[in-house]
């Protein structure tokens, strides 16, 4: 009876915040109508006035003109972002609330919660932003004695009720009082549903473990690590909300970078900020910061991975290995020390076997007269003081060549018949010059290889005098570009997320901290989803390292909430050797372990359409195999990794190699895998494809493959 009635109050109380909201609405639609009819009537008035005597207006009336309609139009935008909002909290006003007394008061304070604040007439709070200080008393307390963290310090207090709403259409459906973050039935009903094709913010279902690290606000380096499906992204993109409303004044969504490992995952998450009142960050992929930084086109990573899973790539596998590990990174590191402290290795600048300029002259110059300048700037300067001589010397040989030459030649051809001689006898000085002042990411690397093995070493000048630029050396010359100020940082970031952390070698970590020195930086990944042959096995404790900050907390994540218990069972099984996903208590369908052949692929695509699954992938070892595989299935989008990659729709069923799904997640998924020798690194690679599914699984593999899997 008391349930009932305490259900009636909550109701009663949904139904007053959604009145007011719907006022609120109206309110906000009338007020954007005024500013449009004021924008109308100010462009009218100046139209007509140019229509009868076009030089009516001057061009300071015009700038006015153009300053008043710009105020009108922001005053507009802000009441539409406030009745947008009002209307996503319409059908789900609030999620959650806490009560709580704070020691020293006899008042109990009703804190409910939801997507943004709310309040009345008289200013009191009906809804609370999930993200104020106070609002963490319900993901990380339990009743009883309370504490949490305000601007001002600590409070202590007495938390009596902690509450979680479930609406449905709008109504309030039920509500349950629990002593845990979450109700495991609660969190059933909404892990349950269907994925689509962009990610849904959390707020209601935020854990312990992933709220200490959404809230994290004092270290400059901070490590997300978990299983797949632990919720590494969603803590991402909610820590990126939570600061922008804790950091206001210093903090907006154009000082924030996420880096994805694809076009398509950038797409999935676009969502998820704004669903949640806040301006979409910009996204883009490594490939993209090292294109920037190199200024030139380079491999694409997956490309790496297709030569790298081939046989015949021997020599890819030796080159990544040497160039992704710890040991590389401090070799580079050594050399960029040096480099900065001593420039180049200088030498005699010589003509026809008589010094011109003494390589002392030189370190001199790099040393001591540009002493405050980056190592790319002593350079540039060099270069430029080196240019001012050599023009003296060019005007002094012409002279004499004038003198030479007059007998023979005059006017025009006196003119041309010096300068050609000037040219040929200083082409050979000026190449020396070049060689050592005019550097580029390319001859950087080409020195720290000097002492490589020979294959890899004849490769990279091979590929050098081709155009091409591996992915592992491509990044290895983006650090040293960074570090050594041949490329400018980009201060404009103040936060850098980066996704998929396992795939950055720590070379790769390292030049994002030389390239971005003004942000700090939350890492997420998982360790066993590091796929890319000749890596060593990821170590997350040395991310902050790469960063400067060797001790930077970690938090680690430790359930599976993507995939029902079934399909987080068979991803333990393909690696039996690494720690065990944690799934959360969501029963579902055995996946389906059999033989590939096409007819089996085509009936089980249809089976799972049949069964209402909206989002269907079909995920491959390679691209080649996707490649042929989209050609084979009807009404299927293939990824590529192109920007073509944002226009599938939620209901394409998408075909894809394994590394291009990387952070995503579909209804059902079915794995298409040959038959491989299944090592470490390919049971690695079958776990992340197999976790991208949350409902149904089927992996449809070679007979050797299934019988090394011993499913």
């Amino acid at each position: 009876m008391e349930n009932q009635r305490d259900l009636l109050e909550e109701q009663a109380y949904t139904a007053h915040v959604q009145q007011l909201l719907l006022a609120l609405i109206e309110q906000a639609q009338e007020i954007s109508r005024d500013h449009l009819q004021s924008i109308q009537a100010i462009v009218a008035d100046a139209w007509e006035d140019l229509r009868v005597r076009p030089t009516a207006l001057s061009e300071q009336d015009l700038e006015q003109l153009s300053t008043e309609v710009d105020r009108f139009v922001t005053r507009r935008e802000f009441t539409d972002s406030l009745a947008e909002r009002s209307r996503r909290m319409v059908k789900n006003p609030f999620f959650a609330r806490v009560d709580f007394r704070e020691d020293g008061h006899d008042v109990v304070e009703k804190i409910v919660i939801g997507l943004y604040s709310l309040k009345d007439e008289k200013g009191e709070l009906l809804v609370h932003d999930w993200r104020a200080p106070v609002c963490s008393l319900y993901y990380d307390a339990m009743p009883g004695e309370a504490t949490y963290d305000s601007p001002s310090g600590p409070i202590h207090g007495l938390l009596s009720l902690k509450r979680q709403y479930r609406m449905e259409d709008g109504r309030l459906k039920y509500f349950v009082d629990t002593s845990v973050s979450i109700d495991d039935s609660m969190l059933l009903d909404i892990l349950s549903g269907a994925t689509s094709r962009h990610m849904r913010q959390i707020v209601a279902t935020i854990q312990a473990e992933q709220n200490a690290a959404i809230r994290q606000q004092t270290a400059r380096v901070v490590s997300v690590v978990g299983g797949a499906g632990s919720g590494k992204t969603s803590v991402a993109m909610h820590r990126a909300a939570f600061l922008m409303y804790r950091q206001r004044d210093v903090l907006d969504a154009n000082k924030i970078l996420i880096l994805s490992p694809s076009t398509a995952f950038s797409e999935y998450v676009s969502g998820v900020l704004p669903e949640l009142g806040e301006q979409n960050i910009r996204a883009r992929t490594l490939r993209d910061v090292v294109e920037a930084l190199l200024g030139r086109k380079v491999e694409k990573p997956y490309r790496q991975l297709e030569v790298l899973l081939d046989p015949a790539g021997e020599l890819r596998r030796q080159s990544v290995k040497y160039k992704c590990g710890p040991d590389f990174l401090d070799k580079l590191r050594r050399f960029a020390d040096d480099f900065a402290a001593y420039g180049p290795n200088f030498k005699n600048v010589t003509a026809e076997g008589k010094v011109l300029i003494k390589r002392e002259e030189l370190k001199k110059m790099y040393l001591n007269e540009f002493r405050l300048l980056t190592p790319a700037q002593k350079l540039m300067r060099m270069s430029a003081t080196l240019e001012t001589r050599m023009s003296g010397m060019e005007e002094s040989l012409y002279r004499q060549y004038e003198k030479s030459f007059e007998g023979r030649y005059s006017g025009r051809e006196l003119r041309m018949a010096c300068n050609m001689a000037v040219s040929q006898r200083m082409q050979p000085v000026k190449a020396q010059l070049r060689a050592m002042v005019e550097l580029d990411g390319a001859a950087l690397l080409r020195m720290v290889l000097d002492d490589a093995p020979k294959p890899l070493r004849d490769a990279f000048i091979e590929n050098g005098n081709a155009g091409i630029t591996w992915w592992e050396d491509a990044v290895a010359e983006a650090y040293l570009t960074a570090r050594l100020g041949f490329a400018s940082p980009d201060k404009t970031v103040y936060h850098l997320l980066v996704d998929e952390c396992q795939d950055y070698s720590e070379t790769a970590l390292a030049m994002l901290s030389a390239y971005y020195p003004n942000a700090r930086v939350t890492l997420l990944g998982d360790p066993r989803q590091r796929t890319t042959p000749g890596m060593e096995p990821c170590d997350p404790n040395r991310w902050g390292g790469c960063f400067g900050m060797a001790d930077a907390p970690l938090y680690p994540l430790t359930k599976c909430y993507r995939s029902s218990m079934p399909i987080a069972e068979l991803c333990n099984r393909i690696l039996p050797n690494d720690p065990p996903l944690e799934p959360f208590g969501r029963g579902g369908a055995e996946p389906i372990v059999a033989q590939y052949s096409e007819a089996l692929l085509k009936q089980t695509l249809k089976d799972f359409r049949a069964a209402g699954h909206k989002s269907i992938a079909v995920i491959t070892r390679t691209q080649a195999q996707a490649d042929s595989l989209s050609t084979k299935l009807e009404n299927v989008y293939r990824l590529d990794g192109g920007e073509d990659d944002l226009n599938y729709e939620a209901s394409d069923n998408v075909v894809a190699c394994y590394h291009l799904t990387k952070g995503l997640e579909f209804d059902a998924v079915i794995v298409v895998w040959p038959d491989a020798e299944l090592t470490d690194g390919e049971r690695r690679r079958l776990y992340t494809a197999a976790s991208r599914a949350l409902h149904s699984l089927a992996l449809l593999a070679g007979g050797g493959t299934l019988k090394g899997l011993n499913l």
